[in-house]
């Protein structure tokens, strides 16, 4: 199959790509990457396409040339603080790349398959756990409305065109490449000179943290059932982990003996607590095959090959 990733120079992009390179798969990878050592790996059917930022009229001969039968979109704005501070610049990064790519495949690739990582901030902060995908969408962030609108861009090009597409709401992904958000801002303060481990929140908040290989086996079970399946799935471990909790794992693995002190503020624009209903993505043959101490034990690892690097 040929598979073209945007965003593959980002995150879950590159895992995404090595998943389906790995697994013979022609890759095309798009993304404003010059070159990267997660995505450039030395699969024979790779196809790097670096420098590209959507919308890019490259972008059009790509698919033209390429012919992909999946796509997997990837590249959008990650930071919810970031968009904060610039909500234009996130929307145009996000719904309007999201719509373009929609565009280009209707008029170029009408039969390729399309798969969007979305994320449960479009959620927000719901009462009911564990959450599940029609629950109501509450986002309390450029970010997360974002990723909504997104989503309905999709769902316009599904109902309107015809086109077989699948939505991928990503609970808390982590792994090696990670370089913000909670499990990569506690190793940061871990493995840091400050005398204690400072923690903003009262560490009962809660996360469902999926590792971003399992989110590359589920974007290849939804591609599977495209045009079969349901539009839309939960993509998360379905196991809840405190904040507490994961400092203390961390700890743990990082040899670290400091004292670990919750600030008991509350986090702002940051839900209470976070478990998905992963029962669509199970009927769809998925299952998180990374338990959470073997996964943040290769992402320690990772962590301090990137620290003793610097």
């Amino acid at each position: 199959m040929r598979v073209l990733v945007t965003g593959a120079g980002g995150f879950l992009g590159s895992h995404i790509c090595q998943h389906f390179g790995a697994a013979g798969h022609a890759i095309a990878a798009v993304g404003r990457f010059a070159t990267d050592d997660r995505v450039a790996a030395a699969y024979p059917g790779l196809t790097l396409l670096a420098g590209m930022t959507l919308p890019d009229p490259a972008f059009v001969r790509a698919v033209k040339s390429f012919r992909p039968e999946l796509v997997v979109h990837c590249a959008a704005g990650a930071n919810v603080a970031d968009s904060l501070e610039h909500p234009y610049r996130d929307f145009q990064g996000s719904v309007d790349g999201c719509a373009y790519v929609l565009h280009v495949l209707r008029e170029s690739a009408p039969e390729a398959g399309f798969v969007l990582l979305s994320s449960a901030a479009i959620y927000g902060n719901p009462a009911t756990q564990p959450i599940a995908e029609d629950a109501r969408c509450a986002p309390n962030s450029p970010y997360g409305y974002h990723k909504w609108l997104c989503e309905l861009v999709v769902e316009e090009y599904r109902t309107l065109f015809g086109m077989r597409t699948a939505i991928l709401r990503v609970f808390s992904a982590y792994g090696e490449g990670l370089r913000r958000q909670v499990v990569h801002d506690l190793c940061r303060r871990i493995a840091g000179s400050d005398p204690e481990v400072r923690v903003v929140g009262t560490g009962h908040e809660s996360r469902d943290f999926v590792h971003a290989r399992d989110v590359a086996r589920a974007v290849d079970c939804a591609s599977r059932a495209l045009g079969a399946g349901p539009p839309i799935y939960n993509v998360a471990s379905g196991s809840e982990t405190t904040v507490r909790e994961l400092a203390a794992l961390l700890a743990e693995l990082l040899d670290c003996n400091k004292p670990i002190v919750f600030t008991d503020e509350q986090l702002p624009r940051s839900p209470s607590n976070g478990s998905a209903d992963v029962s669509r993505m199970i009927a769809a043959g998925f299952r998180a095959e990374v338990p959470l101490r073997e996964g943040l034990a290769g992402y320690c690892r990772w962590f301090r090959a990137q620290d003793a690097a610097r």
